[in-house]
C-alpha cells in the first residue's frame, strides 16, 4: 500500500466547496492531496456496504484475484468485478497484473472527513 493518502470530504454542498477552495488556491493557499468530494447522497451510493466490505477485504492483501475475492464475499464473479471496475474507476484501488490474474490493491490509504464544512477547503 502507497503512502499516499486519498481523502474523502463529505459536505453539505460540493458547489460552494469549489468556490471557498478556488479562493484559498488564489491566496496560495493548498496543499496538494489526493482525493474526492461528496455530498452524504453520493457518499452512500458509492460506498455501499457492498464496497465497504470489498475494500476492507482488499486491505488484508487476502485476494489472489478477483475471481478468489468473490468467492470469499460469496458474491457473484460479475458483482464483485464490477464493483472492482468502478472503485478502481474513482482512484481508490489498481489492479496489478501477475501470471495472468488480476489482483486489486488499495492505491492508499483512504481518510473520510465526514465532519467537513466549505469553510474547511
Amino acid at each position: 500500500m502507497a503512502d499516499v493518502n486519498f481523502e474523502i470530504k463529505v459536505v453539505e454542498s460540493v458547489s460552494k466547496y469549489n468556490r471557498d477552495i478556488s479562493e484559498k488556491a488564489m491566496k496560495g493557499g493548498l496543499d496538494r492531496v489526493k482525493g474526492i468530494v461528496m455530498t452524504p447522497e453520493t457518499f452512500s451510493k458509492v460506498f455501499s456496504p457492498e464496497r465497504i466490505k470489498l475494500l476492507q477485504r482488499i486491505r488484508r492483501n487476502n485476494a489472489k484475484n478477483i475471481y478468489q475475492l468473490a468467492k470469499d464475499l460469496e458474491k457473484p464473479y460479475e458483482v464483485v468485478f464490477r464493483n472492482v471496475k468502478y472503485l478502481e474507476g474513482i482512484g481508490l484501488i489498481r489492479l496489478v497484473n501477475r501470471d495472468n490474474k488480476k489482483i486489486p490493491h488499495l492505491t492508499s490509504k483512504i481518510s473520510i472527513d465526514m465532519f467537513s464544512s466549505e469553510a474547511e477547503a
